[in-house]
């Protein structure tokens, strides 16, 4: 009998091994720190007379490659549900990131690397309401009531719910997911990044990720509700 195992990562997941799907620890993405980056972000807004957005509860998450060489690459946001949802952030966001400089590499044994960065743009705090120092408190979506927020009893709530009856791979195959964990406690917007080949399948990892039943706490922002974006891998290897 063919046996799937399955491995879970809540992490951006790249092809190429050079690119750091995160900063290493101790490291920042920019110059002076993360302060630095709001701070730069109000004064671009000052700078370039850039408008508030109508809705006060925009949020989004930010994620840029930050090049060896210091400079940038948008990373393309595949949920568009969510980008209209929170469309002047998502603008606002990549507008001041044009301008701004001081973007600080990764580096590895001295070697500087290509580097995945999240900034957590909240645009209500980045204008009049902005003050020195600001760096946004978050608090980040809990499954549950465990420890570590449920991750772990997350991702086994959803292998125990994937059927994967009357599937036959050979040797391994992955899927990259995304859904955001939204500010009512509720999975929304499921995007499948990188399809497993097979539309029934990617079906049931779908409702595999619904039908988990414990209840979510949604991420904060300076005490706020937040849409949050997720992004699951599974890698699944075959064996009899």
């Amino acid at each position: 009998m063919r046996i799937f195992i399955f491995l879970f990562l809540i992490l951006a997941s790249f092809s190429n091994a050079q690119i750091l799907e995160h900063y290493p620890k101790n490291q920042v993405p920019y110059i002076g720190g993360y302060e630095s980056y709001y701070k730069d972000f109000h004064d671009m807004i000052i700078e370039k007379d850039l408008k508030s957005c109508a809705d006060k509860s925009e949020f989004y998450q930010l994620n840029l490659l930050i090049n060896a060489d210091q400079s940038i690459s948008f990373i393309k946001d595949h949920n568009e549900k969510n980008i209209a949802k929170n469309k002047c952030a998502y603008d606002l966001a990549r507008e001041v990131a044009k301008y701004q400089n001081n973007w600080k590499a990764a580096t590895v044994d001295g070697i500087t690397k290509p580097a995945v960065a999240t900034f957590y743009i909240f645009p209500d705090d980045l204008f009049e309401r902005y003050h020195d120092g600001y760096f946004p408190a978050i608090t980040f979506p809990a499954y549950g009531n465990y420890e570590n927020g449920g991750i772990k009893e997350f991702k086994k709530g959803i292998i125990n719910r994937i059927d994967v009856r009357g599937f036959d791979w050979n040797d391994r195959f992955n899927v990259m997911v995304e859904f955001i964990i939204s500010k009512e406690a509720k999975i929304e917007n499921i995007v499948m990044i990188k399809s497993s080949s097979n539309i029934e399948f990617d079906k049931r990892i779908t409702n595999g990720i619904l039908s988990t039943k414990k209840k979510w706490k949604p991420a904060t922002v300076n005490g706020n509700p937040v849409d949050y974006k997720y992004r699951l891998t599974l890698n699944a290897v075959t064996d009899y």
